[in-house]
């Protein structure tokens, strides 16, 4: 058997490179007892497309034999690096692929001139270890949180809108500005990538200011932030309301962080699902305003 060779992903290896994430993300499910969720013929998220686009020279993989065993993607955006997506085929685990891939992954962001790790972790303990190891500490557990149209009205009804503040469509330069405030540094291209993707964003406006955004993809709710709880808590169940007149409920993944958007959704009957687990060198921005896309591009 020849030894595997770590080397960039090519942008028409998406598709096998996505299948090593679906089928390793099916089995670590099976192992916890819970059904696989993807289909092995799932097609690739545009998260994914959009992540290799802008930092093709962070995504690798390990081949052996010609075929795609293991992959990784980091995302740089200024001073932080995000491990995005970091899988091993079942078959393959506990060879050493998946050491040599993180640290390709690693050596990036230090090329890159990076001041913060962190990453959006599984439940599987080996992986953690890893990153433990690689100076990221357990800091939150990201919730998937689901709701049907009951849910989501009693949301719009919680969060309320004060006189003084409008629900309106979303300038993209004073969403790129506030995301700046909140995350810590600017994504315009990622908001850019999100509008493109058919994105729509709604706005709550507080004395002729932004206070927070939120996006909303289909059913999927997010990213979204806000200048403080309240106005984050009203953005996200404005686009809850547009995107439970689309499907009928909505999803999202709230950080342990934004713990009063959290006890709102769960008290408006928001159902949790299992978690995963945010890890980071340090925190940065102000967490607690802010509502990740996702898993891959955060």
């Amino acid at each position: 058997m020849s030894e595997p060779h770590i080397r960039k992903v090519r942008p028409d290896e998406l598709e096998e490179v996505w299948w090593v994430h679906v089928a390793s993300s099916n089995d670590l499910l099976v192992r916890r007892g819970r059904p696989a969720m993807r289909p092995a013929d799932a097609p690739v998220a545009s998260d994914a497309r959009a992540g290799l686009a802008s930092d093709p020279d962070g995504y690798f993989c390990a081949v052996e034999e010609g075929q795609i065993r293991g992959m990784v993607s980091a995302l740089v955006r200024a001073r932080v690096w995000y491990l995005s997506m970091f899988f091993v085929l079942p078959g393959d685990q506990g060879r050493g692929l998946g050491r040599a891939l993180l640290e390709r992954a690693l050596a990036y962001g230090e090329a890159r001139g990076t001041e913060i790790r962190c990453t959006w972790a599984t439940l599987d303990p080996r992986a953690q270890a890893r990153y433990v190891m690689a100076g990221m500490a357990p800091r939150w557990p990201i919730y998937r949180l689901e709701g049907d149209g009951a849910a989501v009205t009693r949301l719009k009804a919680r969060a309320g809108l004060d006189p003084r503040e409008r629900e309106l469509p979303c300038d993209p330069g004073a969403a790129e500005k506030l995301t700046a405030e909140v995350f810590g540094h600017g994504r315009a291209d990622d908001l850019a990538h999100w509008r493109g993707d058919g994105g729509a964003a709604v706005a709550i406006e507080r004395g002729g200011e932004l206070a927070a955004f939120a996006y909303r993809r289909g059913e999927r709710i997010g990213p979204a932030a806000g200048r403080d709880e309240t106005a984050l808590l009203q953005a996200v169940a404005a686009a809850a309301v547009a995107g439970a007149g689309v499907g009928g409920s909505v999803t999202m993944r709230v950080p342990g962080a934004c713990i009063s958007l959290l006890e709102a959704l769960v008290s408006c009957g928001f159902r949790i699902g299992d978690p995963t687990l945010f890890m980071a060198s340090r925190l940065f921005g102000r967490p607690e305003l802010y509502l990740p896309s996702g898993p891959i591009l955060y």
